[in-house]
């Protein structure tokens, strides 16, 4: 078992509510100059849960599944909900025909229309049938601060203790082997770079050529992805030999450098993360999440 700190994290509550699908406008422009509709981002989506295909949606750009929330009152209220949530964490929520019940955060995504961000959870289906738009809901935040304590080189971002533990991640030649459904190259990623902090949104892997779309044609929401040469420490950009790990949090896009969504979870510049491949992993499995 990798050593952490997990002991002296601060365990807070952080407060938000479901939010309305948005859409940038009535149609969008694609990458090959068509015009499309789509349903818009975050909200409710009643079908799509963690585990399932990314691709295969109707009208669906960047699909979030499951249930996406956003802080409230201030700014910084709202900035505190986005970055010290971390992917495992629980959700209870707090009023409604669901109150008392219970969820997991399973993802985080930015670059929405009015520069809004959402934290993406995981319901049973008998809890989502039951939430409304507007529902307020409580994570039990904890993983701000958490290292690996024999790595010092390795971020560690937005990632929960319970995730880590149940991850199976070990230890071999002093490097850390850990396992993820896919390796992706550089060339595909997309939009991410320059986006600070990274425990706030995600990267994009891109979805519009048709070499990157077969590349990409089975990936499913919640798939551990590791996206070369590209470093997510205090900001997101291109690095060589680095890696960074995360979770696959939405479905393809028809927008130039966009696509499937990655939430961060680990980074690296210097080679201490090495990729274990397993193609069933997938957050579902690793979080015994119930649908």
């Amino acid at each position: 078992m990798v050593k952490t700190n997990k002991e002296n994290l601060l365990e807070i509550a952080l407060q938000g509510e479901i939010t309305h699908t948005a859409i940038p406008s009535t149609y969008t422009t694609t990458w090959d100059n068509k015009s499309q509709m789509s349903l818009g981002r975050g909200g409710i989506v009643y079908n799509v849960k963690v585990g399932d295909p990314c691709y295969g949606w109707e009208l669906g750009d960047n699909v979030e599944p499951g249930v996406s929330a956003d802080g409230t009152d201030t700014d910084r209220a709202k900035g505190g909900f986005r970055n010290l949530s971390n992917i495992g964490n629980r959700v209870k929520v707090l009023g409604g025909e669901a109150k008392g019940k219970w969820g997991t955060v399973i993802g985080k995504v930015g670059y929405l229309p009015g520069r809004g961000h959402h934290v993406v959870m995981h319901f049973k289906q008998d809890v989502i049938d039951d939430l409304t738009i507007g529902d307020k809901v409580q994570i039990r935040a904890k993983g701000a601060g958490h290292k690996f304590l024999d790595y010092p080189g390795v971020a560690v971002v937005s990632c929960s203790p319970e995730l880590v533990e149940s991850w199976g991640i070990e230890e071999k030649d002093g490097k850390l082997h850990v396992p993820v459904t896919k390796v992706v190259p550089m060339d595909y990623v997309g939009q991410g770079a320059g986006g600070s902090p990274p425990q706030a949104s995600n990267w994009d892997i891109q979805t519009q050529s048709p070499d990157a779309v077969e590349f990409c044609k089975d990936f499913r929401f919640g798939d551990i992805v590791l996206l070369e040469d590209t470093l997510s420490y205090y900001g997101r950009g291109y690095y060589h030999g680095a890696v960074t790990v995360g979770v696959v949090i939405t479905g393809p896009s028809n927008h130039m450098g966009h696509g499937i969504g990655v939430s961060t979870l680990l980074s690296c510049k210097e080679g201490q993360i090495v990729p274990k491949v397993d193609p069933d992993l997938n957050l579902k499995k690793m979080l015994d999440l119930e649908v």
